[in-house]
């Protein structure tokens, strides 16, 4: 047993845990610690490695002690002892390792038991060497949910800025251990996280560009109500009973190609650096996931006259193979043309499907009768060729849903010739933004209409694009939230930023709710 006289517990009280694990890191190796080596009452903050507690301003400081018969099945545990509340993401233990992780996978997973009052939350943190550097941060705190009245925990995961976050609500049961893991992929830079098998985020994005060099956490009790910590776990191997997300759909056999279809980008409307990382983030997956064409579906920018927003957009999109930008009610058509496409009204044809990008910004402004001319020759261009058609615009010509009965949201003069022009030649499938909602959509006549959500300001759904699969018969639909894996086939929710919406919720709210994956039967088969 590892013990010292000046380091047995001298008090009794148990206020706060928070912990650091030590690392000795080397590769393909794990770590362990579950206090069973440590007599009761050692005092792990004057162990050597360990540091705690700095600038804390009270009269006297907390101090971490191993105790009997407080950790899972009356094994030891380790507690804070303190007498006072004080801030965890300030005050907590941490551990500089020996040897930094560069690249490859990290998983970190540790129990806690919660208190039954609580004086503070929980801070989890992957650092990096410098000082405030924070790769990922996992948080939770008390939550009086207002429809339920009861009392959960609410989590968050941080990304690139502290006040940005991912929230989850579960239940708070004091009587019960919590498992909480994040796997750390220094390689793709994002960091996935569970609370047992509740899923808090896949695909976050990493706050820091270094290795993890440090680990810290902190968790809040009072100190007639404790909270305890057991069985930490360091590994470069995924702990028993998780693997890694599968964040990208497998494609059927015979795939024709993959194209992406992206709404409203619009930096400037939810914060211009965040609406930058955002699109950048999606531009990445895209990437990813082997797409061979990608749809924008207008409103790139916010303020129509800030043309570096344009140039911006233009920028994070040139990775993009065969980028086709959509003009939006956001785009002055002159910095349109300079920064996205010599031409708002044009067609791109790929691998037998035809797509027609239109400009229609909504406010009931119409359609030419040059512009519809212009569509009825590509239409029928698709037929006599034996191509399926893909019409890409800004605002939707299908109306018969809750946003589309507003003026701001009608294309205007020319939409019911667009329509007739539609049905005749058998348009397969119409992408639009401008809703800032979650994926919408709805058939009618010979038209699969969607109305995707984007990456700027979403409501009612996540911020996320939708993949495409192309095959002989048909194209599957796969919805990639940003932060999450694919959607995946009987999923019951979808992230909503401030907690999971189940889909029951949203489609009393709008039947036009779309989950994935879709399949959309092809008018004009292929030929092997």
């Amino acid at each position: 047993m590892k013990q010292s006289p000046s380091r047995i517990l001298k008090c009794g009280m148990i206020g706060l845990v928070l912990i650091s694990v030590t690392v000795r890191s080397q590769s393909n190796e794990s770590w362990a610690e579950n206090f069973e080596t440590y007599d009761s009452g050692y005092l792990m903050i004057e162990s050597e490695g360990w540091t705690g507690f700095a600038g804390f301003r009270g009269d006297t400081k907390p101090t971490a002690a191993v105790l009997t018969g407080k950790g899972i099945d009356g094994s030891k545990a380790l507690g804070i002892l303190h007498s006072e509340a004080f801030r965890t993401d300030n005050w907590g233990l941490q551990f500089e390792l020996p040897q930094a992780y560069e690249k490859g996978a990290v998983w970190i997973q540790f129990r806690f038991k919660p208190p039954k009052k609580w004086a503070g939350g929980l801070t989890f943190d992957a650092r990096g060497p410098k000082r405030g550097e924070i790769l990922t941060r996992l948080a939770a705190s008390p939550f009086q949910n207002p429809s339920t009245r009861n009392t959960e925990l609410r989590w968050h995961c941080t990304w690139s800025r502290p006040h940005w976050r991912l929230y989850t609500l579960s239940e708070m049961d004091a009587e019960r251990w919590y498992t909480v893991t994040a796997r750390l992929d220094l390689d793709g830079r994002t960091c996935a996280a569970w609370l047992d098998d509740q899923v808090l985020s896949e695909e976050a994005p990493l706050s820091a560009a270094s290795g993890f060099s440090q680990f810290y956490i902190g968790f809040g009790g009072l100190a007639d109500t404790p909270a305890f910590i057991d069985d930490l776990i360091v590994t470069t191997e995924a702990p028993k009973g998780f693997k890694a997300p599968k964040l990208l759909p497998d494609p059927e056999e015979k795939l024709i190609f993959r194209f992406a279809g992206l709404g409203d980008p619009q930096i400037g409307f939810g914060g211009y650096d965040a609406d930058k990382i955002r699109f950048g983030l999606a531009v990445d997956q895209i990437n990813q996931a082997g797409v061979e064409l990608s749809l924008i579906l207008g409103d790139m920018v916010h303020d129509n006259k800030n043309e570096q927003a344009y140039q911006d957009i233009a920028d994070l999109g040139k990775g993009l193979k065969i980028p086709n930008y959509v003009r939006g009610n956001h785009e002055e058509l002159d910095l349109f043309l300079k920064y996205f496409n010599e031409k708002s009204d044009y067609s791109t044809v790929h691998k037998g499907l035809r797509f027609v990008v239109v400009d229609a910004t909504g406010n009931e402004r119409g359609l030419t009768e040059e512009q519809l001319a212009w569509i009825e020759s590509e239409f029928s261009a698709a037929s006599k060729g034996g191509e399926e058609i893909i019409l890409a615009l800004h605002v939707s010509p299908w109306q018969d849903n809750k946003k589309g009965k507003g003026k701001y949201n009608q294309i205007g003069p020319g939409r019911d010739k667009l329509r007739e022009l539609m049905k005749e030649h058998k348009v397969l499938l119409c992408l639009s933004g401008h809703y800032h909602t979650g994926l919408w959509g709805a058939k009618e006549e010979e038209t699969n209409y969607l109305v995707l959500g984007g990456t700027a300001i979403v409501k009612g759904g996540t911020f996320g694009w939708c993949l495409f699969d192309v095959y002989l018969d048909k194209i599957v639909m796969h919805q990639k939230p940003l932060f999450f894996g694919y959607e995946k086939e009987g999923v019951a929710k979808v992230h909503g930023l401030q907690n999971w919406i189940p889909y029951e919720t949203l489609r009393d709210m709008y039947p036009y709710v779309q989950q994935g994956p879709l399949t959309i039967p092809r008018h004009r088969p292929a030929k092997d």
